[in-house]
């Protein structure tokens, strides 16, 4: 058994468990804070660096941003895993854009955004 019960017994108090719990969001809090503040850091320039080099701004630039965030972020492990999660981060880009674009546009924005980049591949 594993868990708070497992090291301080069935018949804890509240306070006891709930300072276990403050102990333990304090000891894990700046590094999970530290490791979100990279990752949009990462994300925020791979998708500019993409929007200055393809000259266009539209949905691909997030979903490229987020791919190579993904694969950055997970380079170390080995090409399979950076696969992984270079498409992860992919579909992290496109609900990122969408998200962002239905809060600042409305609620018809993901769907024309959608259709506006299937008719754009359809043409080329």
């Amino acid at each position: 058994s594993s868990g708070i019960n497992a090291e301080y017994g069935e018949g804890s108090s509240r306070l006891l468990k709930r300072n276990h719990f403050l102990n333990c969001v304090t000891k894990r809090g700046t590094f999970v804070g530290n490791s979100l503040a990279v990752l949009a850091l990462c994300y925020t320039a791979s998708s500019a660096l993409v929007c200055m080099g393809r000259e266009k701004e539209d949905i691909w630039n997030d979903v490229l941003g987020g791919g190579i965030t993904g694969g950055f972020y997970k380079s170390t492990r080995g090409v399979r895993t950076a696969a992984t999660f270079t498409g992860v981060g992919m579909i992290a880009g496109l609900a990122v854009n969408l998200i962002n674009g239905t809060l600042d546009h409305g609620k018809h924005y993901a769907a024309d955004t959608i259709s506006d980049t299937v008719r754009d591949l359809w043409e080329r």
